[in-house]
């Protein structure tokens, strides 16, 4: 009986090589989108639980941006009248500081009269 000889080559290793790699790869994908398609499903379970809310929030939205815009407006209309009113504190405080200049310096002549006339004693002469 004859001898069975069997040759491998490069070509049938690197072919060997990449049937398993394409085997690999499409249980990869095939497992990815499963998990894919199960996290789509439990997105859309949630969605449906709270459909309500969501639309409830979607509906709100507009009056929350309205109301935000008011709040925004009259700031900035209470910002001028705060800056009015600082300016006016300023002028005030200035006005304040020149009145005690004055009323110190008015202080400081009448003391110098006080100790100019007590240093001095009148006598009369007879």
């Amino acid at each position: 009986m004859g001898s069975l000889t069997l040759t491998i080559t490069l070509s049938d290793i690197l072919a060997l090589v990449g049937i398993v790699a394409v085997i690999f790869i499409t249980y990869y994908i095939v497992t990815t989108l499963k998990k894919l398609g199960l996290m789509a499903d439990k997105i859309n379970s949630i969605l449906d639980t709270n459909k309500n809310n969501i639309d409830n929030t979607l509906n709100t939205l507009p009056k929350l941006v309205d109301n935000v815009n008011k709040i925004a407006a009259s700031i900035e209309s209470k910002g001028d009248e705060v800056g009015d009113i600082v300016s006016s504190v300023n002028e005030v405080a200035a006005t304040v500081d020149d009145i005690v200049s004055a009323v110190s310096d008015v202080v400081d002549v009448f003391s110098q009269f006080r100790s100019l006339f007590s240093k001095k004693k009148f006598k009369i002469k007879r």
